[in-house]
């Protein structure tokens, strides 16, 4: 198991570093053609007239997607999906739970038979003798 998480590890890395490299060969290559141009609601922005409000905004919006990846979804997973499955497999515990008692109390005289049936009727266990090693050479008697 420890070398399944090591290698999930640094394959994770390894993945995290090549999609680094490529977002940053991507801007590379869009930031060398001077018609690319970005457009928010109907508004050109070229890519190469991007100024520090402009990145700033930019790593702010990554920041909030980051959060909402990173800790938001997690837990409207867990209390929207886990959180009402375990109610449902604890409701279904206690129905269990419940129909196993009644059937407990209604059929206990039969399960009392039962087992008084089996404690009469088994076999009882046989008695063996011990084992005695015998000395090298030595004969048996016939009985």
């Amino acid at each position: 198991m420890k070398s399944f998480l090591k290698w999930s590890l640094a394959l994770s890395l390894i993945l995290a570093l090549a999609a680094a490299v490529g977002g940053v060969l991507l801007w590379q290559e869009i930031s060398s053609h001077p018609e690319v141009s970005i457009s928010i609601n109907g508004e050109d922005i070229p890519v190469h007239a991007l100024s520090a409000a402009h990145w700033g905004s930019l790593l702010f919006a990554a920041g909030i997607t980051l959060f909402v990846l990173a800790v938001v979804l997690p837990l409207t997973l867990l209390l929207g999906v886990a959180l009402p499955l375990m109610f449902v497999a604890g409701v279904v515990a206690l129905v269990l739970a419940v129909v196993a008692g009644v059937g407990a109390l209604v059929g206990s005289p039969l399960i009392l038979l039962v087992l008084l049936l089996w404690w009469l009727l088994r076999r009882k266990p046989v008695a063996v003798a011990p084992y005695k090693p015998q000395a090298p050479g030595a004969t048996t008697a016939p009985q």
